[in-house]
């Protein structure tokens, strides 16, 4: 590990060259509630607002004798410039930013991760003051400040006495060791009602910013400033990825209405500003290829893109191929919360291939029920000495950290395959299906056989529970779905909202002896169950 502490290391050390070469440059468009107009914030002007937050938050935390790496927690709505240049100006100081978003619904579950991390000081938007009340963290309270509005920072660079020395360089940033974290992240399913901190160190956020995206971005061709989209909420770790990454190359982010991009607005930033990276969701593409395959304007404007990576779950077949025969230069990205994207597609073939300063390993998975069609899979796991692995405790006894996605070897690339264990990835995010099920189990156990969830690659899960009692009409089938969402209506509320299983619609009760099994164990195949009930859970649970 390293342990030499230099500013060089901090990732903040990769934005300075770009304020001195695009001071007058357009480095962020914000979204004003139009589809037809965006405010404008140039390089220099996102370089003095950082100086001025840095300088504020320095100020107002000396009172209480931080020390480097502290935690600081930020819940934040994830709608607004001043999200990330609060948290890059705090981590410039030498602590480390702990991200809530919006997506955060219960403060008991924000409060519970900010005192397992830690976290000394807590910074709440206005929006969710409310919700915060006696924030304890190590036994004692914790102070609670307000975040700096953007408002704030522009009345704080007009008050300067000297604007012009508003600048951001090396001897204003802290220095921090490479293997030091930088930013706490979570993960986007729970396991108890509760997610998973995820750790970020300095050398995983610089391989991305620094490494990575300049390898994955495609430049215009005549030489013009890219131009891309925000991926979705800016507290989340992909969008502040990106963020970095645009001022680390010079680009210009255009803020968005939503991920699932509305066509007028689409097409309005393709037209005003020349949009030339598109990063989205692929269920949101799919749906403007759908308009596209109606719309000759849209199908100009997809064309008219020099690259759209999308991510997230798979793309539709159709949609695929209809893009590719249509000349939409689409990349395919897999990628995870911990490690950052690690493989992409080419623009001609959805098959992957690790991205240049990405250190992915395949290694043979065992799991014969997997592989039951005799086909190997690889699991993608990352070695515990790459700058892109997680820290060491996230890694096994053997030196990876294993990401639990499965890949099939197509030539000299990859085919992604689904995952191992007991987790499902759908639109929202991961989901802990074992954690759910026991809970069923339990809750139910007078009404449920055995029970899986299933809905990998859909937009929500679903129950499907083998029933305790046979021979049941579909009105007794009916109650016991109404009784299962009834009783495990407390445990849904400590889930994202994309876990929660609370419409009866989508729990399916069926006779016992139903669900697929493994010979050996007898345990229900997930997989096997999803295509045999494939028709079902089209009616309830759309592909994402």
């Amino acid at each position: 590990m390293s342990s030499e502490r230099s500013a060089e290391h901090h990732y903040v050390s990769l934005l300075i060259a770009s304020f001195r070469k695009y001071p007058e440059a357009p480095a962020f468009l914000p979204y004003i509630g139009r589809d037809d107009a965006w405010e404008r914030v140039t390089y220099r002007e996102i370089e003095q607002r950082l100086v001025v937050t840095q300088t504020y938050w320095r100020d107002t935390l000396a009172p209480l004798n931080l020390q480097p790496r502290d935690v600081v927690g930020f819940w934040l709505t994830g709608r607004k410039l001043s999200d990330l240049l609060n948290t890059i100006a705090v981590c410039a100081l030498g602590y480390v930013p702990q991200y809530f978003s919006g997506y955060f619904g219960n403060s008991s579950v924000v409060l519970d991760l900010l005192a397992k991390s830690g976290g000394k000081v807590f910074i709440v938007d206005p929006n969710f003051e409310a919700q915060v009340t006696n924030v304890r963290s190590d036994g004692s309270s914790v102070p609670r400040f307000r975040t700096l509005e953007y408002g704030d920072m522009t009345r704080l660079v007009s008050q300067s006495t000297a604007p012009e020395k508003l600048i951001l360089d090396l001897a204003s940033v802290a220095p921090v060791a490479r293997d030091d974290v930088a930013a706490l992240f979570h993960s986007s399913g729970t396991t108890g009602g509760t997610p998973k901190i995820i750790p970020s160190t300095f050398k995983m956020i610089t391989s991305m910013v620094g490494g990575k995206w300049p390898n994955i971005l495609v430049r215009p061709a005549d030489g013009r400033q890219p131009v891309m989209n925000t991926l979705g909420n800016v507290a989340h770790i992909g969008s502040i990825h990106l963020f970095l990454g645009s001022i680390h190359v010079g680009a210009c982010m255009v803020q968005t209405s939503s991920m699932d991009i509305p066509d007028k607005e689409f097409l309005n930033i393709v037209r005003l500003h020349r949009l030339s990276t598109v990063v989205l969701y692929a269920t949101f593409l799919g749906r403007l290829i759908n308009s596209a395959q109606q719309d000759p304007e849209m199908k100009d404007a997809l064309k008219s893109i020099d690259q759209i990576i999308h991510t997230g779950v798979a793309l539709h077949k159709e949609e695929e191929e209809w893009a590719y025969a249509n000349g939409i230069k689409i990349v395919t990205s897999y990628g995870t919360t911990e490690t950052a994207p690690l493989l992409k597609s080419t623009t001609e073939s959805p098959v992957l291939y690790p991205i240049p300063g990405a250190n992915p390993v395949f290694l043979p998975y065992q799991d014969q029920d997997k592989s039951a069609d005799g086909v190997q899979l690889y699991e993608v796991v990352v070695p515990s000495t790459a700058d892109d692995c997680p820290p060491p405790e996230m890694c096994g006894e053997d030196g990876y950290y294993h990401t639990n996605d499965l890949f099939e070897k197509v030539g000299d690339g990859w085919v992604y395959r689904g995952r191992g264990g007991d987790w499902i990835k759908i639109l929202g995010g991961f989901c802990d299906t074992k954690n759910v099920e026991d809970t069923v189990r339990k809750l139910c156990s007078d009404l449920v056989h055995d029970v899986v969830m299933v809905g990998t690659g859909r937009l929500y899960p679903v129950l499907i529970v083998e029933s305790a009692v046979s021979g049941l009409s579909e009105e007794d089938k009916k109650r016991i779905s109404q009784e299962i969402v009834d009783r495990t209506a407390e445990f849904n509320r400590r889930l994202f909202i994309h876990e929660r299983v609370e419409d009866p619609k989508r729990v399916f009760v069926v006779e016992k002896g139903t669900l697929p099994r493994t010979k050996e164990k007898g345990n229900i195949r997930r997989a096997a169950t999803e295509e045999l009930f494939e028709k079902e859970l089209d009616l309830v649970s759309e592909r994402a």
